[in-house]
């Protein structure tokens, strides 16, 4: 199944964002929820917004993708070579999903890519190399033992965007995706997905200072 969503605010007079994104992993792991709290925090600010989700194989644990478009596009799709960001709750989609990245050029820098996996040195030497090459900045982060430490084995996706939001570079702010999760979470995760949250942000900015 997939599905497109187009939401459009022309009045908007913030400043302008314009940025591309995977999100990717498995049926379970709560790829569309993070798309409802980017999409969230994305129509609170006023910025257009249009995504596509591909999730025909979700509830059998099959991969699940969701491209979403912040800014001034006609197309859902985000092209090879072309993602600012990506999230990947799972490891060996991640791997499926890297070459959506977009190479630096220009002096500009490349994508920025955020992993859920246990082992830091997982990808063999080909795919590091060719992220080396390409510009591409990959973090890796155990999003999911933080989210058993913590006692909600399913906001590890949670854990992942808490992680990503200490970056620099994320686009989102830290502060309003936490107000996001605050409005879409169900109220009975509501309380712990807020402490997942803060404590990914609080590794990520150990682990990803400027």
């Amino acid at each position: 199944m997939n599905s497109q969503s187009s939401i459009r605010n022309p009045q908007s007079t913030l400043e302008k964002m314009n940025i591309q994104m995977i999100i990717s992993g498995v049926g379970g792991q709560g790829v569309l929820l993070v798309t409802r709290i980017i999409s969230d925090f994305a129509l609170r600010e006023g910025y257009p917004l249009i995504g596509s989700e591909d999730h025909g194989m979700s509830q059998r644990g099959g991969s699940v993708i969701t491209y979403l478009k912040i800014g001034d596009f006609n197309s859902p799709l985000v092209k090879r070579g072309s993602a600012d960001i990506l999230l990947s709750l799972e490891r060996s989609e991640a791997l499926k999903t890297l070459h959506y990245l977009r190479p630096s050029s220009n002096g500009q820098n490349g994508g920025l890519g955020f992993i859920n996996a246990s082992d830091p040195n997982y990808m063999n030497e080909p795919i590091r190399n060719y992220l080396r090459e390409k510009g591409i900045e990959i973090h890796i982060f155990p999003a999911d033992r933080i989210a058993v430490e913590m006692g909600s084995v399913q906001s590890t996706n949670i854990a992942l965007i808490g992680f990503a939001s200490a970056h620099p570079r994320f686009p989102f702010p830290h502060d309003k995706l936490r107000q996001s999760i605050d409005r879409v979470t169900p109220p009975k995760f509501r309380e712990v997905s807020l402490k997942i949250f803060d404590k990914g942000f609080l590794e990520g900015g150990k682990s990803m200072k400027p």
